[in-house]
């Protein structure tokens, strides 16, 4: 008899179980997939959250609802946000953070970013952009040529040859920024022109703050310190030189090498680039067809790199940030624990010694 309550109570206690779970199991029609979320700035309490949720073909007039609720909480914005679309907001699919500068200059991304770090659901690619303006006009606006917003924003930040210069910062890629005592945190810059958005340049964060935005050509050249292979096309405009004035170059390879004197009292570093391309257009004086003048012009474009280079690193140096992670080369050799204080000291006094090597791989279709 015993046995025969224990078997009544146990099925009982399965059906129970069953019951409860299915009624908390959601259809696909209750869920809304977000795939991009904007944060802008209100004030030290308050956030502007809108999220960007792509609705399926033939289901809705628009191809993406897009809803924005004010909340002192992301997790408390997300539930109002559900209860204003009706559905449940799920972030399995989220592609895209967004926020506006006011909002990266007032120190507050570490906290949003580690909230979505510790959701399980959220992906390890979620790119993070910083809006010249508002998020918010970004998700709402229409771009007639990129109908599926999402997907253009997706695209946008997507690693490609010509885009290289952008640090496709991620989620981890933060995270891991952060943590470091080596490297500061570089995002890119996105700025809505009219109908169409571009990556206008790259922001430096010196701990949890956004400092300053550096050009798109500067972040290549930090790209190149780090001693990406593959370069994307440069534009090369020679100043004080009467001989040349401007010229493109493509299907740029790069060779880097550093060492460094292992002094962090008196910190010294020889940068070596060895970079090959190809001239697709001259605006100038010289005939590129004739091998003198290829010389030439290898030696003014090795003068030119190497000054657009010691300016970058006395800008950097003044800003006392190292987004390239020279301070690797002194913390290699230290024993004991590196700290962003010993990061700092070497960024102050160390001098650089910059020497770059061009060479022309031919001069493409140029005439």
């Amino acid at each position: 008899m015993k046995k025969i309550i224990l078997l009544l109570f146990a099925l009982s206690t399965f059906f129970t179980v069953g019951c409860t779970r299915e009624g908390q199991r959601s259809s696909v029609e209750d869920l809304a997939l977000v795939s991009s979320v904007g944060l802008d700035y209100v004030n030290e309490k308050e956030i502007r959250m809108t999220v960007s949720i792509p609705q399926p073909m033939g289901e809705s007039p628009v191809l993406t609802e897009v809803y924005s609720v004010n909340t002192e909480m992301i997790q408390e914005g997300l539930v109002n946000i559900s209860s204003e679309a009706d559905k449940m907001i799920i972030l399995n699919q989220l592609r895209t953070i967004l926020f506006n500068e006011e909002f990266a200059r007032s120190g507050k991304v570490t906290k949003v970013i580690e909230h979505f770090y510790r959701d399980s659901t959220i992906g390890n690619k979620v790119r993070l952009v910083v809006v010249k303006d508002k998020a918010e006009e970004v998700l709402r606006a229409d771009y007639p040529e990129n109908e599926h917003m999402d997907a253009y924003l997706n695209d946008l930040f997507q690693p490609k040859l010509h885009n290289s210069f952008s640090p496709f910062t991620s989620i981890n890629d933060y995270i891991s920024d952060q943590e470091s005592p080596i490297y500061h945190t570089m995002i890119p810059y996105l700025e809505k022109k009219e109908n169409s958005l571009k990556i206008i340049g790259i922001t430096l964060f010196n701990d949890e703050k956004m400092i300053q935005i550096i050009t798109n050509q500067e972040s290549l050249l930090i790209q190149a310190l780090k001693g990406l292979e593959k370069l994307s096309p440069i534009a090369i405009k020679f100043k004080g030189n009467e001989q040349d004035q401007q010229l493109f170059v493509e299907q740029i390879e790069n060779d880097l090498k550093v060492t460094s004197n292992k002094n962090i009292d008196s910190p010294k570093l020889d940068i070596s680039l060895k970079i090959e391309g190809v001239i697709v257009e001259y605006k100038g004086k010289r005939d590129l067809s004739k091998s003198e003048e290829n010389k030439k012009i290898e030696k003014e474009i090795n003068k030119q790199i190497t000054k657009e280079i010691e300016d970058l690193l006395k800008k950097l140096q003044e800003s006392e940030v190292d987004p390239v992670g020279f301070s690797e080369y002194f913390r290699m050799y230290h024993k004991g624990k590196w700290t962003d204080e010993l990061t700092m000291k070497v960024m102050r006094t160390v001098e650089y010694n910059v020497n770059v090597e061009f060479k022309i791989l031919n001069t493409g279709t140029l005439k």
